[in-house]
């Protein structure tokens, strides 16, 4: 097996772009989902709430932000580490972000037409990994759903396309690492996964939601619920919910690439 693609999500719930080659650190891949917006209560937002996020396009380099989406001038900014921290809410985690300001603030406003908010896990934010899940006891993640990486295998893919009536591309999971090769559902089976000289922890098949009924460059919700639907009719796990890919957590940082080999047991 090995990378055939690599994603990075610089705002939760925005749009995601592919990358060569990238740094990789226990929290997780450099840059992925260190920003999120939350509105007034300080409760993130995604996608399942703001299906319209599919549209904006974040590039992070470094600490430069560029925000794109058609009909608005791109905002540009500098993340600033002596923002306002302020206290935010993701799923059950409770913990402080760093408010990036006014400027930022209203341009979401204008573009998605509510107060919202963006915030940097930055150096004064901490988030463990669920305890019943977590590798370590110092293990933690940035703004993900609740694990650092989200692997996917186009195998997986090409058979839950052969149970649909229209084939849904690999974007709809919004997966870190596309992998090819090896049989269909066998990330259900990992344990450790090394790729590129970094080894990871496979911690829990990947839940997935309404998220995955939204085309990833209009927003639009499919109207049959697919292939959210067709997901349920075979990979429903009992006290997980409808399956999809495989969450990691790397137990050191390094490199990855497209193209690196993929070892699992």
């Amino acid at each position: 097996m090995h990378i055939s693609s690599l994603n990075i999500y610089p705002i939760k719930g925005c749009r995601g772009h592919s990358v060569a080659t990238t740094a990789i650190e226990p929290l997780g891949i450099v840059g992925d989902r260190r920003l999120m917006l939350v509105d007034a209560s300080g409760r993130f937002v995604s996608q399942r709430e703001e299906p319209l996020l599919a549209t904006i396009t974040p590039e992070l380099e470094g600490t430069r932000l560029t925000v794109r989406v058609a009909g608005a001038t791109p905002l540009a900014l500098e993340i600033d580490p002596g923002g306002a921290l302020i206290d935010v809410r993701l799923w059950r985690d409770e913990f402080r972000a760093t408010d990036q300001g006014e400027r930022a603030a209203a341009w979401f406003a204008d573009v998605l037409g509510t107060a919202l908010r963006l915030v940097w896990f930055g150096p004064h934010s901490s988030r463990p990994i669920d305890p019943t899940y977590s590798p370590g006891p110092d293990a933690q993640t940035a703004f993900t759903d609740g694990y650092p990486v989200l692997a996917v295998t186009e195998a997986s893919l090409a058979d839950l396309n052969t149970r649909l009536v229209d084939a849904v591309p690999m974007a709809r999971f919004r997966p870190n690492l596309a992998v090819q090769g090896g049989a269909a559902w066998s990330e259900d089976a990992w344990h450790v996964v090394t790729i590129g000289g970094v080894t990871f922890d496979a911690v829990k098949p990947c839940a997935r939601c309404v998220v995955t009924t939204t085309d990833q460059r209009t927003g639009a919700r499919d109207s049959r619920q697919e292939p959210l639907r067709t997901l349920a009719s075979f990979r429903t796990v009992p006290g997980l919910g409808v399956i999809f890919g495989q969450n990691l957590v790397a137990r050191a940082s390094g490199r990855l690439s497209v193209g690196d080999t993929v070892t699992a047991e």
